[in-house]
């Protein structure tokens, strides 16, 4: 087997102001690969060379000298030239602009040119070398204003351009397109675009053979294999680089002839054809595009219309094609437009069958029905038939078409549709909204079959699901409905298009609720009633769930309704109806109730008032509700009042029915009333709230809440009478968690009732009922901050007066009123409200020690929503607020307690976590707690290691140089005690210390006695995670500490 010759070291990137031959004897000299040591050499002789002649050592002179010795090259060896060329790429980006006078610059052109061209035996690598030299040097060094100048050099490239081999083909090819790109003068691209035209022009002969032998005539290898043939598509590879960039006139010329080369079956050029059509396409204007559009579409036009005779990805490149042509010409304002539109649909969806091509196909076809379908263009009549519409508009002949090019796929497709059909279909859909119905009839209809005869509840049907629910969203219910009714047939109880339900379930938007009551209820009904006729109870449970499908379909029907305002009175009387006479419609009820009430209020609020309260949003379970225009305001206001005047009924309704439940309080219904509530009127609500009170006995009959008694003999008969201990503290807990529902829309009177109720529970008992007690207080504080501010001294008395409670989740609603309140109190800065605040805090302190996990994290979660409530607030002292916190966390530092202390560093920790800045910002916080390090208590040593891992951990490097000195001195005395795991925390921040900051920054402040645990966590740290690496650290350091 032959040797290869070496390859000159491909352009490497050196720098411009250090000696050439230095840098490269550093990067090569431990290499053993010949052609490194040959560049050495080569590098080492011209240095040589110019020492001797007292030249200095510049990379010009380093370039005048390869190219001197590249000029005699037939005396040099394959080895020699490969080296010197290596040498002159390297150099060249070296050389400062203009850093060579011109004259030069074509004597070096000229060698380069002699060499790679003329010279045999030069290896791809050094043709390489000169392709990029060439490229570099007219770039920098040639003036691009004049032809003579770039001339030469240009050639080169144009002819390294079509070389047989692929890597000179490439670097050439990318070379000339930057050189073709830099020009700027007319006269130069012009003389430029000659050349290219003339390369063109010499092989359009060979070209129009190749067009016009058929692939399947003779393998392509045979019809490839003469040299000119490969010429040719070489060619065609370069003119796709060129044609942004050359001259309208020669594009004019160049593009007649590339047209000639389309044909209507592939050949071995297509795709190098197709690619330069795109390019011309792409870049060129309307002067050289124009007179050859018509020659353009007839081509693409009958190459589609063999359709898969052709390869297919060349069918999807031909319709691409076609799509820009026709993006071209409705830009142009041509009216010619429209009659290829059909052409591309037509081709475009003949591809949606076929998996291979289908989803190209259905990205074509979607971008063609959203940008050339336009509704607001088809104008029909009642009377007028879809034909005569076609007839009179274009677009509609549009439609029509392109919905029977669909329509014939679909009932040529076996089984289930693929995706990307059906994905087309549902744009379309979404397109033509109402008219759907008039057009695509007949395809909603095979759809329907489709699903009649696969059956709905396969996993596989979602697709065709999703393009059915598509239809009803752009036609709407009631003609969906019309198209396909839902029926039972009274003699045997079979069901028709009963799989429509779930459908319009997740898919009706903008319907009406008087359809709702006025069809779709009767219908439930007569299921119903069917279900109760059958014998067979299989059957009869059947249509029983098939009845209740169709009840629940009201909050489909309650998303953006057209007649809110209306009908909402008529729907009240039939939902607290149904609310009392069927258990099943409690949720729909409760779920479309605050549909109906978060979308109208979001129309209220948005862009004026961005403070709705999300607390009880229901996500809407149609995506498509997006694309339907929302109300305006005007309109939302008017549905809003329209609600808020049947509150009264709706919520005495629901009240009852979450107060009787029996099984759990459904949190729909809460929801429910939360929803109502938020835009009743706030004395509506207080009535319905006092008369639970009353109801339950909370109250006195002057309104006042029943003092508190002792459990005695007095209490046990009273409770005879009336209600048992058990259940009176039942009714509490639920009407403390009702009332939590009722806060957000509450006015000061509401207000007050619900928090004087929060008073009595707190006084009545120890613990029912406490953990509602604090969530209600928690939302009352989170909705309305004025009561914060007037009653905070009250507060803080009533909640400091309370025990902690062992309750995790009574604890959690505990400290997310102390997170309010603590917030309010460092924002204000008063004296009196800094020492409840200080209060608060020592008790999130305590826990934090706790035992059990859960009340630990509810504790550090609460100090993190405080930290970021402080620094997000708007309020001009949060800076100041949050500085106040820390000062805070750090006065428990000199505490006497190691249990407070421990706890306070534990809290700063958890702050330097989430904001390591605080550090910064307070420079005295890392000094104060590694100051704790010399106390004896281990509780206050593990919390300041904790600390201090997590210091170092958060901490950016440059700012953790400043604490090294600190840290280390603190910590290393630690590092002998083993109890507690206390030498492996130590081991751990040293560490991640090195890894950090280096390891010269960590050892210079290591004291000598400690220099032996040092080395041992130099082995921990790099001799378990890289050997190899560690081997060269640790040796390389040892001398350190000998």
């Amino acid at each position: 087997m032959k040797r290869r010759k070496p390859e000159p070291e491909s352009e490497t990137r050196l720098k411009n102001d250090t000696e050439i031959c230095q840098q490269l004897l550093s990067r090569y000299s431990a290499s053993t690969a010949p052609q490194h040591s040959h560049l050495l050499a080569t590098a080492a002789a011209l240095r040589s060379i110019l020492t001797a002649e007292s030249l200095p050592l510049t990379p010009s002179s380093y370039f005048a000298a390869a190219i001197n010795n590249l000029s005699d090259s037939k005396t040099l060896d394959s080895t020699a030239v490969a080296a010197l060329l290596s040498l002159v790429s390297i150099v060249v980006p070296l050389i400062e602009e203009k850093g060579i006078k011109e004259a030069k610059v074509k004597e070096a052109v000229a060698v380069l040119v002699e060499v790679g061209v003329e010279r045999e035996g030069v290896g791809v690598g050094s043709l390489s070398c000169v392709v990029k030299c060439l490229g570099v040097m007219i770039l920098g060094f040639c003036d691009l204003e004049e032809w003579d100048s770039v001339k030469a050099g240009f050639e080169s490239l144009i002819k390294f351009s079509i070389d047989k081999r692929p890597k000179v083909r490439r670097s050439a090819q990318e070379c000339l397109e930057k050189v073709f790109k830099s020009f700027r003068s007319s006269t130069v691209v012009k003389e430029a675009s000659k050349l290219v035209f003339s390369l063109f022009k010499n092989y359009m002969p060979v070209a129009l053979t190749l067009s016009e032998s058929r692939i399947f005539d003779e393998s392509k290898e045979e019809t490839l294999s003469k040299l000119e043939h490969l010429d040719v598509i070489h060619m065609l590879n370069l003119l796709k680089v060129t044609v942004p960039y050359l001259s309208v006139k020669i594009s004019s010329k160049v593009l007649p002839e590339l047209v000639k080369l389309l044909r209507s079956e592939f050949s071995v050029l297509t795709r190098q054809v197709f690619q330069n059509i795109e390019a011309f396409l792409v870049s060129s204007s309307d002067e050289v595009i124009g007179p050859q559009e018509e020659n353009i579409i007839d081509s693409l036009s009958g190459y589609l219309s063999l359709g898969q005779k052709n390869p297919v990805d060349t069918v999807l490149y031909a319709t691409t094609l076609l799509r820009i042509t026709l993006d071209k010409l409705r830009a142009r304002g041509s009216s010619s437009w429209m009659s290829i539109r059909h052409k591309v649909c037509g081709s475009a969806a003949g591809l949606l069958a076929d998996e291979a091509t289908a989803s190209q196909a259905s990205d074509i076809m979607k971008e063609l029905i959203n940008l050339y379908i336009d509704p607001k263009e088809i104008v029909i009549n009642e009377s007028q038939s879809l034909d005569d519409a076609s007839q009179e508009s274009e677009e509609a002949n549009m439609v029509k078409s392109t919905c029977a090019v669909l329509e014939n796929i679909l009932n040529s497709c076996v089984g289930i549709p693929n995706e990307h059909l059906l994905g087309v279909i549902s744009v379309l859909f979404n397109k033509l909204g109402d008219i759907s119905h008039l057009f695509m009839k007949n395809i909603i209809l095979k759809l329907a079959d489709l699903m009649d005869d696969i059956g709905h509840d396969k996993p596989d049907t979602n697709h065709l699901r999703n393009c059915m629910g598509s239809a009803v969203v752009a036609i709407g219910p009631e003609k969906m409905l019309m198209l396909l009714p839902i029926s039972i047939n009274p003699e045997n109880f079979t069901c028709s298009n009963i799989w429509l339900v779930p459908i319009l379930k997740d898919h009706v938007v903008g319907a009406s609720l008087g359809y709702y009551m006025e069809h779709i209820v009767p219908l439930a009904k007569s299921f119903k009633q069917a279900g109760r006729k059958v014998k067979k109870s299989v059957i009869g449970q059947d249509l029983q769930a098939h009845a209740h499908g169709l009840w629940g379909l009201l909050p489909a029907f309650c998303r953006y309704p057209v007649d809110t305002q209306n009908k909402f009175g008529t729907l009240t009387e039939l939902m607290i109806t149904s609310l009392k006479k069927y258990s099943f419609m409690h949720q729909n009820i409760a779920v479309a109730l605050q549909v109906l009430v978060n979308q109208n209020r979001s129309v209220m609020y948005s862009k004026s008032d961005g403070s709705v309260s999300n607390g009880n949003t229901v996500k809407d379970s149609v995506s498509e509700c997006q694309n339907v225009a929302p109300y305006s305001k005007k309109t939302a206001t008017k549905n809003i009042k329209a609600l808020a005047s049947c509150c009264s009924e709706l919520l005495h309704a629901l009240v009852d029915i979450f107060i009787d439940s029996q099984s759990g309080k459904p949190s729909y219904i809460k929801d429910a009333i939360a929803c109502l509530a938020s835009i009743s009127n706030s004395s509506v609500t207080q009535k319905v709230f006092m008369s639970l009170l009353e109801r339950f006995q909370f109250v006195t009959g002057e309104g006042e809440f029943q003092q508190p008694k002792n459990y005695g003999d007095e209490l046990v008969e009273e409770e005879v009478h009336s209600l048992n201990v058990q259940g009176k503290d039942v009714h509490r807990c639920v009407m403390m968690e009702l009332a939590s529902s009722l806060v957000v829309g509450a006015k000061a009177d509401l207000i007050d009732l619900i928090y004087n109720f929060v008073v009595f529970i707190f006084q009545a008992t120890d613990v029912t009922g406490h953990c509602e007690a604090y969530h209600t207080l928690s939302r009352i504080l989170q909705e309305h901050s004025w009561f914060c501010s007037s009653r905070f001294v009250e507060l803080t008395d009533l909640l400091l007066g309370q025990k902690s409670p062992a309750d995790v989740a009574t604890l959690k609603n505990r400290f997310a009123c102390f997170h309010i309140l603590i917030v309010h109190a460092l924002e204000m800065n008063s004296e009196e409200e800094n020492t409840k605040a200080f209060l608060m805090l020592n008790e999130i302190i305590l826990i934090l020690k706790d035992a059990r996990e859960e009340a630990r994290k509810v504790a550090y979660d609460t100090l993190l929503f405080i930290s970021s409530s402080l620094r997000n607030s708007s309020c001009t002292t949060s800076g100041e607020a949050y500085q106040r916190l820390i000062s805070m966390l750090t006065g428990y530092l000199s505490g006497s307690s190691p249990y407070i202390t421990s706890g306070a560093v534990s809290a700063l920790s958890v702050l330097v976590h989430n904001d390591a800045e605080i550090c910064l910002k307070v420079p005295d916080l890392v000094p104060s707690l590694l100051s704790l390090l010399q106390n004896k208590a281990l509780e206050v040593i593990k919390a300041v290691l904790g600390f201090t891992k997590v210091l170092v951990s958060c901490l950016k490097a440059k700012d953790l140089q400043n604490f090294l000195s600190d840290i280390i001195s603190g910590v290393l005395p630690w590092s002998s005690v083993s109890r507690n795991h206390i030498r492996s925390k130590v081991t751990v921040i040293l560490e991640i210390m090195i890894r950090k900051c280096g390891f010269s920054a960590v050892e210079s402040d290591i004291p000598e006695k400690h220099k032996s645990f040092f080395k041992t966590v130099l082995q921990v740290c790099f001799f378990s995670k890289n050997i190899a690496f560690s081997m060269w650290f640790y040796f390389s350091f040892l001398k350190h500490f000998d």
